[in-house]
């Protein structure tokens, strides 16, 4: 994801909230060489580690989850009330997205959990929370 912006000094907590099963989120709140690093949590209490990874000219803004030897990813769709974002249109700035879907994500966990919660949660959108400036980090 576009999530990258910030200075790495600054410390993080960005929240996207499950829109299909809010008891079902994914905190942000560490950075990597090449990623946020976080996790997904239900109800507040940790499931699985989840990374999102900002966009560069030879691939879009994606995802990736761990779970001991397991490693999945795919695409992040960023959009901003129901549109589109992508780097290379100009009506919608980076800091404006203020939704998420990780394309592939219920279908690839269902290779691993049936938890019903998680899986209608990772088909669905998530809402970027209020420790995140749209596809940026909020400077703490």
């Amino acid at each position: 994801m576009y999530l990258f912006l910030a200075e790495i000094s600054n410390p993080i907590q960005c929240f996207l909230i499950s829109e299909k099963v809010p008891e079902i989120s994914i905190i942000l709140n560490e950075r990597t060489s090449n990623s946020l690093k976080g996790s997904i949590l239900l109800k507040n209490n940790f499931i699985h580690n989840f990374y999102t990874h900002r966009p560069s000219r030879e691939k879009p803004a994606s995802w990736s989850f761990e779970n001991g030897q397991t490693k999945l990813n795919g695409e992040a769709i960023l959009l901003k009330d129901g549109q589109i974002w992508h780097p290379y249109q100009t009506k919608i700035k980076s800091h404006e997205v203020n939704m998420v879907i990780f394309s592939g994500l219920s279908s690839k966990l269902s290779k691993i959990t049936n938890n019903t919660d998680l899986l209608k949660a990772a088909s669905g959108f998530f809402k970027i929370g209020s420790g995140c400036n749209g596809g940026r980090i909020n400077k703490v």
